[in-house]
Formats: C-alpha cells, sequence, structure tokens
C-alpha cells in the first residue's frame, strides 16, 4: 500500500481564486495600501491640475502666498478625506488614531521634543547648502513655494494657518495617526515609515534632509508616547524655538549665497554646535520617553487594558494591488516635479 502523500498541481481556477484575485480585490480589513493609493492618489491628481492651469488664467501667481496657501489647503482636504473616509469605513476608533493620554509630564515633554529637533533640522538644512555649494552643485528648487513677502497683520495671520497650524494638526493626524496604527507593531516600521512617507509627501526636494529629520523626531515623539497630540505638540515646540532663536541660528537663504566662498562661517559653526546639542537633547529624552512607555506597559499589564495594543493586521493583508498603485503614484509625484523644476 502506497503512504505516500500524492500532490496535484493546482488548475487555474484555484490559482485565480487563491491567489490573483485577492490581489486584485482591496483587503477587507485596513492596511496601508489603500491609505498610500487613496493619499498619494489625491495629492499626484491635484499636482497635474495644478501644473497645468494656466499661469495667466489666474488672477494671483502661484508662487504667491495666495497660490500656495490654496495649493496647500488642498492637498491638506485631500489627506483629511482620506483620513474620514478610511476611519469611518473600517470604523477604526479614535483610541488608535490620537492613542493615549500620557499625562502633563509626557505632553510637557513633547513640547520640549521641539527644541532639539529644531537644532537639528536647521543644523542639518544649513550643511546641506553649505556642502551642496562646496560640491558645485545646484541648488534643488522648490515645487510648492512663494516667494512674495507679507507684513500685513492678514498674510502673517494666513501664513500661520496654512503653514503651521493646519499641516501639524493634519499631517500629524494622518501619518502618525491613521498610518501609524496600520502598521504592524514593530518600532522600526512606526518610526521610520511615517517620517519617510510624510517627507516624501511635502515634495521638497530642498528641505527632504531636515522635513526627514523633523518626521523621525516626531514618529519617536509618537511611539514612545503613544499619543498622536504629542506629535503635534513637538511641531509646535519647534516652530516657537526657530522663532525664538532665529537670530542664534539662523535658516540659511540658498539665493544670498553663490558659492561656498560667501557662505556664513558663522551659520556654518552654529549650525555643527546645533546638531551636536540636539543630538545630545535627543539622547536625554528618549531615556525619559521610554520611561513613559514602560509605565503605560506596566499599567496595561497590570490592569488587563487594552491599550496601547495595535490593530492586528496580517503582513499579507498589508500587499494588494492598491498597494503598488500608490507607492506607483508616490513615485510619480517626485518624477514630475523634477521634470517641471528642471
Amino acid at each position: 500500500m502506497d503512504d505516500q502523500p500524492k500532490f496535484s498541481t493546482p488548475d487555474f481556477k484555484t490559482i485565480w481564486k487563491d491567489y490573483i484575485l485577492p490581489f486584485l480585490l482591496p483587503s477587507r480589513g485596513p492596511n496601508i495600501g489603500i491609505v498610500l493609493f487613496g493619499a498619494f492618489g489625491l495629492s499626484l491628481l491635484l499636482q497635474m491640475v495644478w501644473i497645468h492651469i494656466p499661469s495667466d488664467k489666474l488672477f494671483f501667481s502661484k508662487t504667491s502666498l495666495i497660490g500656495y496657501s490654496l495649493i496647500t489647503l488642498f492637498r491638506l482636504l485631500a489627506l483629511l478625506l482620506v483620513y474620514v473616509l478610511f476611519t469611518e469605513h473600517y470604523k477604526i476608533s479614535e483610541h488608535h488614531t490620537w492613542g493615549r493620554s500620557p499625562g502633563l509630564g509626557g505632553f510637557f515633554m513633547a513640547f520640549l521634543a521641539g527644541i532639539p529637533a529644531m537644532l537639528l533640522s536647521v543644523g542639518i538644512h544649513n550643511l546641506f547648502i553649505y556642502f551642496e555649494l562646496k560640491l558645485e552643485n545646484p541648488i534643488p528648487p522648490q515645487f510648492y513655494y512663494y516667494v512674495t513677502s507679507e507684513s500685513s497683520m492678514y498674510g502673517l495671520l494666513l501664513l500661520l494657518v496654512i503653514g503651521v497650524l493646519l499641516p501639524v494638526l493634519i499631517e500629524e493626524l494622518f501619518f502618525r495617526g491613521l498610518i501609524f496604527c496600520v502598521l504592524p507593531e514593530r518600532w522600526w516600521a512606526r518610526i521610520l515609515i511615517p517620517a519617510l512617507l510624510s517627507t516624501l509627501f511635502a515634495i521638497n526636494h530642498l528641505e527632504f534632509p531636515s522635513l526627514l529629520v523633523i518626521g523621525l523626531c516626531c514618529a519617536a515623539v509618537r511611539y514612545f508616547t503613544d499619543n498622536t497630540l504629542c506629535s503635534c505638540l513637538t511641531r509646535i515646540g519647534l516652530f516657537c524655538t526657530k522663532t525664538l532663536i532665529s537670530r542664534i541660528l539662523p535658516i540659511q537663504d540658498p539665493e544670498q549665497v553663490q558659492n561656498a566662498m560667501d557662505y556664513n562661517r558663522t551659520i556654518l559653526y552654529a549650525s555643527m554646535i546645533g546638531i551636536v546639542l540636539g543630538i545630545v537633547m535627543v539622547l536625554v529624552l528618549i531615556r525619559q520617553f521610554r520611561l513613559i512607555r514602560y509605565l503605560q506597559k506596566n499599567e496595561d499589564q497590570r490592569c488587563g487594558s487594552e491599550d496601547g495594543k495595535a490593530l492586528q493586521i496580517p503582513l499579507k493583508e498589508q500587499f494588494h494591488l492598491d498597494f503598488f498603485i500608490g507607492i506607483t503614484c508616490l513615485i510619480l509625484t517626485w518624477v514630475m516635479s523634477s521634470a517641471v523644476i528642471m
């Protein structure tokens, strides 16, 4: 009697039902693929419309504060639309996107984390400009920007709302809230992936290194405190600190220097000192943030609470056709922006 197991070759119907069709259809549960497809698909659509609108048909310039505010507002509303539709469709609670309260001390430390984030981001930006000039590389221009200077109260208020408050709230809620909760419960994934995606969403070639540092700092704060509002406070702390010490550590404007010889050495040395101080402060704050996370986990285990637990999404459910379409849209946004500004 032959006891050997018999292996049958699967037919096309089985392959279609078990492998091809699940890949083509969206997942029944939440996953990062649908989020990427929605966010970067809408971003690509807005970018194409913005590029092909004739400048002479508008009553304002695309590089004016009004133009910058308009396209920024639409891109932020696209993120908010994806957030609302996604959370409503998959019934994701605010507990997973907003997290939980780390206490007054956690909020205060999150605000203080904006200080090293500012030192590192400004210092890296200034060094990036210097090395680009030193290597005689062309300074990469921005894609969405404004060149007009506003001194009126209404202009400054518009810049504060569109350039600071709305991006802080909506971007943190989307990247450190929604994307954070659908990722696997691994510290490197929940810190690196939201930071990289938020940096790529900005489509800012000039600020890419500094924005990546800010994204990493905010994602780390979100991970250790388990609260999205804390990452918002980190960015607010960064903005306040940058405004207060702008004379001590100014941001180097690439339009004011033609080559490395014209670079202000005071700014260069201040940037180096700022980076060193920022690294030291980050190491001190990480130790305190780890203590907050340790206490939260102990409290969850003692009380049997569901707080802090991530959505249990299998890894295979993250990779469907919508994931690769979203990545394609992300790549196209950068390819199109590079082709336009070159």
